[in-house]
């Protein structure tokens, strides 16, 4: 709840000078002061504005003071918002109209400036407990049929209500202590001194139950916020329970299952590429060097399967923003333009203009690929790339046969070939700007295609500004 807000009155009357008396009644005593001049407007404002306040003329042409607290009262976003009836009636039936239609209080004209204030002192009170009792009901309601857990506590942790899941993970009870019983049974990554300062509460703490014989493993991911009253003191600890279990056991598995990974395909590898080195030394025919090449070559290409795959696990596993590999210029693009200029046996020309030092992992692979269709679509005279990477884009310009106007929506379709009928066969199955775009939209960023047949193409990669960039 944001504390510095006012709180809104919404003054009806149709006689102009009753309304600039209250505002000079009540503007210094720091409300905010909305007016209105008739039953239907102040019925379309309090539907729009929903005042925390309403003062409320009884004589009004048109439509009364009480007409318009019975449509008030009737309608479901206005129904409880306190109203105070300002009359200069005395009789008895008419005070019992009012009580009737749903007033919350009578305020005799001409007004006394104390009484006045002092009433709506109180009912704005009253306003701020009539609602939050409305609200705990819905609450209550939509939480308790929920997923994850939801336990609610007073300030001193004295839980208030816990809905279904909460009372199955933790076994909790109303009008009971939240931290003792959690601190007895479980492991709290956050201290206990901590959270019983609500000033230094964390956002987000685990509570845990290491796995024994008897009990399986349980990890809660707790998320905590702080309610506040109109004064900003706290009245209420509202508190998220997710199982996370499965899903921090799996991100484990995984990791482990890649470090295996690694080992069992570089390991052979850094072998068979040891081997290769001593047999070239005792190697001295050309014939027999040529093949010694080709074996490299693919040595290399099962280096770099093995390395892609490991990538795409990473990914699934951590995420494809947590994922940063440093050193860019020098690992990502120097290496990789290595490993292109063996695969397709030919040297490219590359130019880097690169302003960062950190890439998500997502960006790498969408670089390796679009440089790998660049050498594959290259033309005869040479490569030559221009890279030019920043926090904002990325962009590959390549001076290859360009892309056919028709042809420039179906680039990123799966297993679409442009240049299939125009030269050879090309090698790979087709995927790579598959993946670049499946990527691309998984972090909300875009692509644009510039080509002209017979002097190349630029791809321009725009990051989304929430896409997790270092």
């Amino acid at each position: 709840m944001d504390n510095s807000k006012k709180q809104v009155i919404l003054c009806v009357d149709d006689e102009k000078k009753n309304l600039e008396l209250l505002e000079v009644f009540l503007e210094p005593k720091g409300y905010d002061l909305r007016f209105s001049g008739s039953g239907e407007d102040a019925l379309k404002r309090a539907q729009a504005e929903l005042p925390d306040l309403i003062l409320l003329d009884v004589m009004m042409p048109v439509m009364s003071g009480f007409d318009v607290l019975e449509r008030l009262r009737a309608e479901e976003r206005t129904k409880l918002i306190p109203v105070v009836l300002l009359t200069a009636l005395n009789a008895d039936s008419d005070r019992i109209r009012g009580i009737d239609a749903g007033c919350d209080d009578f305020i005799s004209k001409p007004f006394n400036k104390a009484e006045l204030i002092a009433r709506i002192r109180s009912l704005l009170k009253s306003s701020y407990y009539r609602r939050s009792l409305n609200e705990k009901e819905k609450f209550e309601a939509v939480i308790h049929e929920m997923k994850d857990g939801v336990v609610v506590c007073r300030p001193d942790w004295t839980v208030t209500s816990v809905n279904r899941s909460a009372q199955r993970l933790l076994d909790l009870k109303e009008g009971a202590s939240f931290l003792d019983p959690v601190f007895d049974r479980y492991s709290v990554s956050s201290g206990l001194e901590i959270l019983e300062d609500l000033s230094k509460a964390p956002e987000k703490f685990d509570i845990k139950r290491e796995a024994t014989e008897e009990f399986k493993e349980l990890c809660l991911e707790t998320h905590l916020d702080i309610l506040c009253d109109p004064g900003g003191k706290p009245s209420s600890i509202v508190l998220i329970l997710r199982d996370v279990t499965k899903l921090r056991n799996e991100n484990f598995i995984v990791h482990d299952f890649l470090g295996l990974l690694s080992h069992k395909f570089n390991t052979p590898i850094s072998v068979v590429s040891g081997v290769l080195d001593l047999i070239r030394l005792e190697i001295s025919k050309p014939e027999s060097l040529k093949f010694l090449d080709a074996a490299e070559k693919k040595l290399k290409e099962i280096h770099e399967i093995s390395r892609r795959l490991i990538y795409v696990l990473e990914m699934q596993s951590k995420g494809l923003n947590d994922i940063l590999l440093e050193d860019f210029l020098q690992s990502a693009v120097h290496s990789n333009k290595e490993l292109l200029d063996a695969k397709y046996e030919t040297t490219g020309l590359l130019v880097r203009d690169i302003s960062v030092q950190k890439v998500a992992l997502w960006k790498v692979i969408v670089l390796e690929e679009l440089m790998d269709n660049a050498y594959k679509f290259r033309n005869k005279d040479g490569l030559s790339l221009k890279l030019i990477l920043t926090e904002d884009f990325m962009t590959l310009c390549d001076n290859g046969v360009g892309i056919p106007p028709e042809e420039r929506e179906k680039i990123f379709e799966p297993f679409y070939q442009v240049y299939k009928n125009f030269h050879g066969n090309i090698p790979g199955l087709g995927l790579g700007l598959t993946l670049v775009k499946k990527l691309v939209e998984l972090n909300k960023g875009g692509i644009e295609v510039d080509s002209t047949m017979g002097e190349g193409t630029k791809i321009k990669i725009n990051f989304s500004p929430h896409d997790g960039k270092p």
